[in-house]
């Protein structure tokens, strides 16, 4: 009798362990999912920007090391540090297209993305100023029109994580989580679509 006990102990937590595990699995594959749909919107931010770039920076975006750039172009900080923000991003976005649930490429990803808004936000005000830059209009409302076409995708992808995360750091299923190596997943700083 007790053998019995003891093995319908045993197959109970055997299926229960194979349903946790499937639960786990099935969310984060949800994450990787929604954030195939940011990848996509986001790469037509970074193709749209490098269409709009002025000829002369165009031609040298393919070569960002600072040995290969003209004099001309090393004198204008403002389009070098364009030019260097969206090589980061397109590399950021790479990383993390091939690691979607890693902390540290999200992480990146989420900063250089950021790092894009901020230099669109001061060129923005650069232009009302009076100062120089080719970010005149309509680009800028083109650019925020992208923008707020991925914030969805990326509040999705939010919620996505948040429900997986919930999942690993929930007990009992925390202590398979850990024994697989799944860990929560980050999320993605939104706040600057909203500004």
């Amino acid at each position: 009798m007790a053998l019995l006990i003891f093995c319908s102990l045993l197959a109970v937590l055997f299926f229960w362990a194979v349903g946790a595990y499937n639960r786990l699995v099935v969310l984060r594959a949800s994450v990787a999912k929604q954030f195939a749909a940011v990848d996509a919107q986001l790469l037509r931010v970074l193709i749209w920007m490098q269409g709009n770039l002025p000829a002369s920076m165009r031609d040298m975006l393919s070569e960002m090391e600072e040995a290969a750039l003209p004099e001309a172009l090393l004198k204008n900080e403002r389009d070098l540090n364009l030019l260097k923000i969206l090589e980061n991003l397109s590399d950021s976005l790479d990383l993390a297209r091939t690691q979607p649930l890693s902390v540290l490429a999200m992480q990146q990803f989420n900063q250089e993305r950021l790092s894009l808004a901020a230099w669109a936000k001061a060129e923005i005000r650069a232009g009302q100023s009076g100062e120089p830059t080719w970010f005149i209009d309509p680009l800028p409302y083109k650019f925020d029109r992208l923008k707020a076409q991925a914030w969805p995708l990326m509040d999705a992808y939010n919620q996505a994580a948040l429900k997986y995360n919930e999942a690993v750091t929930q007990f009992p299923a925390s202590l398979l989580a850990r024994q697989v190596k799944f860990v929560p997943a980050q999320t993605l700083d939104i706040a600057d679509l909203l500004a």
